[in-house]
């Protein structure tokens, strides 16, 4: 049964179904300093130097990596936008002090799906759009899927012809067709070289704008039921598809815009509808999962715990930087009119959204935290420079995690959720209202609170503790090489700049040895 519900048709169609919501209120603010070491370490190269205002900018790129800094900043869209709406909530988010590193240009923006012709009803002057954003170092991605739907004509029909599509099995002498979210359409057969040409001068109307990337959808999945490649004379495995969709976007659009263009794609994604992982349930390519999401999840706490649990299948199978919807994707209006979200959930997921390598807010219902109250818009500022603080330890400490097929977030169990942030950050979720958990702490080295430095807890040891809605529990591993400090509700991007200046080891790992996750 459990395996019919997950095909079905009516599954898939997840996301318009509604739910419960959530909130947004906490605080902090890391500081990563140099120790005492610094200056034998930068006469041999070891380390490098970051400013935290430099965050969405391709100067601070001088890593050498395959990916681009900008990954762990702070992204923001919204659904059913324009190019109004969009250089608003942007806008918006600048004036209340809040960073901002990237903006996703979410559905629908198209002619039809998926044109990938944009709608000038919509967003007129794209062009001048994304230099809009660009010139306010924000970075734009648009989102997409690998389906036309059979509405769109004549293109559909025409493309129909040619046999650019895949099918059910080897017999059928039409194409395959899938109810998805946004309505009836066929997957592309990515391998046919003159489909696979032909999409990407479709993908050349948007890429000749300039954009950072895109947000690849999940109708990949879909490819269960539409198996067949034409062009190979063969079925292709559901796997094999994905791959094949998300590699083309990641391979094409570096190909003509360079490398710091990234794509947010799904790593792990069980629908939280079965408990498992691996290749039935994993979407991108390891190797180019620089800025994962989880998928869409309810707006209430069992949807965090999804979110959470395809978080440490994730991590399992060896994706590198991933994060989730903040405060869940579907909203429950009902409940929460206007909100379509509980304030204490918002908040709790927000912490956890900073402490995660993708910090990512939108979805439905409101998700702006100062539509919901002066507390929640103050307490997630925090936490968004709390998160972009964090950038250049994540960025050095995902070159190691990157050689080891490692994730950057390295889950302990899926009971509580604890996990570990690079070597140096323990975090344990708080996953019920009320604030209450029980922290077991990881052996070997004491760790240090986050919210205040003389609370020390022995490694090795479980405490049942309670935390206010303004604090989470973060600790750092304690004589580790980075020193830790809360400089106070900062107001705006300018005075993080000069209260916080970090230098970040790139390799801590060198320095000791770490006990590994879920040992």
């Amino acid at each position: 049964m459990l395996f019919q519900k997950f095909f079905s048709p009516c599954f898939l169609n997840h996301k318009t179904s509604a739910m419960k919501n959530l909130y947004i209120t906490l605080c902090l603010t890391l500081v990563f300093v140099l120790s005492s070491s610094l200056t034998k370490a930068q006469s041999t190269g070891i380390y490098q130097n970051h400013s935290m205002l430099d965050f969405s900018m391709d100067t601070v790129d001088d890593y050498g990596y395959e990916w681009p800094s900008w990954i762990f900043s702070h992204w923001i869209w919204e659904g059913e936008g324009t190019r109004q709406s969009a250089q608003q909530i942007m806008d918006d988010y600048l004036a209340q002090g809040i960073p901002v590193g990237a903006i996703i240009i979410d559905s629908p923006w198209e002619t039809g799906y998926n044109t990938i012709v944009v709608d000038d009803s919509l967003y007129p002057g794209a062009q001048d759009m994304v230099d809009y954003f660009h010139a306010k170092n924000v970075k734009v991605l648009f989102w997409i899927t690998g389906v036309i739907n059979i509405d769109v004509q004549p293109l559909y029909d025409s493309i129909a012809d040619l046999g650019y599509f895949m099918k059910a099995n080897a017999a059928d002498t039409f194409p395959a067709v899938v109810s998805w979210w946004k309505g009836d359409g066929s997957l592309i057969d990515f391998y046919n070289p003159d489909a696979l040409a032909w999409w990407k001068g479709l993908m050349d109307n948007v890429l000749d704008l300039g954009i950072d990337g895109w947000k690849c959808d999940g109708t990949d999945y879909y490819a269960l039921g539409a198996k067949y490649s034409p062009y190979l004379g063969a079925n292709v495995s559901r796997l094999n598809y994905s791959h094949t969709y998300y590699q083309l976007f990641h391979d094409y659009t570096r190909e003509r815009l360079g490398n710091k263009r990234v794509n947010m794609t799904r790593p792990i994604d069980n629908y939280g509808q079965i408990d498992i992982g691996g290749d039935f349930v994993a979407f991108t390519p390891k190797e180019i999962c620089f800025s994962c999401w989880v998928g869409d999840q309810d707006g209430d706490w069992g949807g965090m715990e999804d979110a959470l649990n395809n978080m440490y299948y994730s991590d399992v199978y060896g994706y590198l930087a991933f994060g989730s919807d903040i405060g869940g994707y579907r909203s429950d209006e009902a409940l929460y009119p206007g909100l379509g979200r509980d304030k204490e959930l918002f908040i709790r997921w927000a912490q956890l959204g900073a402490l995660s390598p993708l910090m990512e807010n939108g979805g439905g219902g409101e998700h702006r935290p100062w539509m919901f109250d002066e507390e929640t818009n103050n307490i997630y500022r925090r936490f968004v420079k709390l998160h972009t603080s964090l950038m250049p330890y994540l960025m050095t400490e995902s070159a190691t995690a990157y050689t080891n097929s490692e994730a950057l977030m390295q889950f302990f169990n899926k009971n509580d959720y604890s996990f570990m942030l690079g070597p140096d950050v323990f975090v344990a979720p708080i996953l019920a209202a009320g604030g209450n958990v029980t922290v077991h702490f990881p052996a070997g080295d004491n760790w240090v609170y986050l919210f205040d430095s003389t609370v020390v807890k022995t490694g090795g040891s479980s405490e049942a503790l309670n935390f206010a809605l303004s604090e989470f529990p973060v600790y750092v591993r304690e004589g580790s090489a980075y020193t830790i400090n809360d400089p106070g509700l900062i107001s705006s991007v300018a005075s993080v700049e000069k209260e916080m200046e970090f230098s970040v080891y790139p390799n801590p790992c060198l320095l000791y040895t770490s006990p590994s996750p879920r040992d």
